[in-house]
């Protein structure tokens, strides 16, 4: 590709030493040169900084002092690749592995893309199995789902979806002036089907690019706090977003969960006491 523009790409990681180490190497292994690495830490303690410093000293740091979450950390590294005139962004996990040309096939698909849209590569996991190539909102389930596009893939031309993933979402500037950034209120999970959602409510569409291939393996199911923020950031997506009709359904759905949740807590379910901690305190949002 000849002229290419320049690439942010922009990595957050809390505590996630060893998978961050991959990623840098597979990032530093990217076919597409005119791209630069910013690290965002979000006040790590396994000495990640210290040992990403050593190994990847070309890479830009920006140390918080606190666990921000997701949605914040991410969007101090986006501010940061604005600010020094790139042209796209793109945002990973850091428990993610990059396939060499993954970046190459993303920058010209939205290249030939008509109009301003985030973009997702097709997202797979160590054993080779699909982990993200498509994505819909649920409102009558409450959920952001993903969802399978095998014969899409097999075709290998971009597509629309409804939803995206924030594993490794790329856009262009353009994009992100009209979406705006994450919303900050999510701390972690959500954020990225509230962007989704803003995106396609302002004329943006969200894309999948099944020639860029990323492996993921989602490390933050490993996150104590999962269940927690997951059903916290769930209420606070579904409250603001749930068109009417569905808007009714979710005012019966909601007191049956939960119900059953108390019923759980009853009966000794571990996974019940986040669950009722999110409740109590969804109630403040």
């Amino acid at each position: 590709m000849k002229n290419q523009p320049k690439v942010f790409i922009v990595i957050l990681n809390w505590n996630g030493k060893d998978t961050l180490l991959d990623c840098l190497r597979s990032v530093f292994g990217l076919s597409y040169s005119n791209y630069e690495v910013v690290v965002v830490d979000n006040a790590s303690r396994d000495g990640s900084i210290e040992a990403v410093k050593s190994l990847f000293s070309r890479s830009h740091f920006i140390l918080n002092h606190d666990n921000v979450g997701f949605a914040s950390g991410m969007n101090v590294g986006i501010r940061y690749a604005f600010s020094k005139g790139t042209e796209y962004v793109w945002i990973l996990n850091n428990d993610v592995e990059c396939d060499k040309d993954a970046l190459f096939s993303l920058v010209s698909a939205a290249k030939e893309y008509d109009t301003p849209a985030l973009y997702s590569p097709h997202i797979v996991t160590p054993a080779g199995d699909d982990w993200f190539s498509g994505g819909k909102i649920d409102y009558i389930r409450m959920r952001a789902e993903h969802v399978s596009e095998e014969e899409k893939i097999v075709i290998g031309a971009p597509y629309k979806t409804g939803y995206l993933s924030g594993c490794a979402l790329f856009a262009s500037r353009k994009a992100i002036e009209i979406t705006g950034l994450f919303d900050e209120a999510y701390f972690l999970y959500y954020e990225d089907a509230d962007l989704s959602v803003r995106a396609l409510k302002k004329g943006v569409d969200l894309v999948v690019v099944p020639e860029a291939v990323i492996t993921h393996s989602e490390q933050s199911e490993q996150n104590p706090d999962k269940i927690y923020w997951l059903v916290r950031s769930g209420l606070r997506f579904f409250k603001t977003h749930t068109p009417f009709p569905a808007r009714i359904w979710m005012w019966i759905f909601v007191p049956m969960r939960k119900m059953k949740n108390s019923l759980d807590k009853f009966r000794g379910k571990k996974e019940a006491l986040p669950v009722s901690s999110a409740y109590a305190d969804s109630r403040a949002l």
